[in-house]
């Protein structure tokens, strides 16, 4: 299994190499906390100008959206696939204002391969 580290550094390189979408990203700055059920990892991933970075979540971090289901799921939310992503986000929890829900799906549908 590919761990959420290299998944989310490849969203991240996807992300960077669409260049249409630095309008959708432009001003929109947002930490969005990853919480895998299974795993006692949680992650924190920041879409900031255009660039998604991430990093190991901690407590003092906040999160403007939540993400939170099983490894499985996590992994097919982020690998990149877009009718796998549309099965996984139906069976995924998702936390935070509608507004930036909507852009995270349409930022992350756009960045399927």
């Amino acid at each position: 299994m590919i761990g959420m580290g290299r998944l989310l550094f490849e969203l991240g390189e996807r992300l960077q190499g669409k260049a249409h979408l630095q309008f959708i990203t432009a001003g929109w700055e947002r930490s969005i906390r990853i919480v895998v059920d299974d795993s006692p990892s949680q992650w924190q991933l920041t879409i900031a100008k255009g660039v998604a970075s991430w990093d190991v979540w901690t407590e003092e971090q906040p999160a403007d959206l939540i993400i939170r289901g099983a490894e499985k799921q996590m992994q097919m939310l982020f690998g990149g696939d877009e009718l796998v992503y549309v099965l996984a986000k139906e069976k995924v929890h998702i936390a935070g204002p509608l507004r930036d829900q909507l852009k995270l799906d349409a930022i992350l549908r756009l960045t399927c391969r």
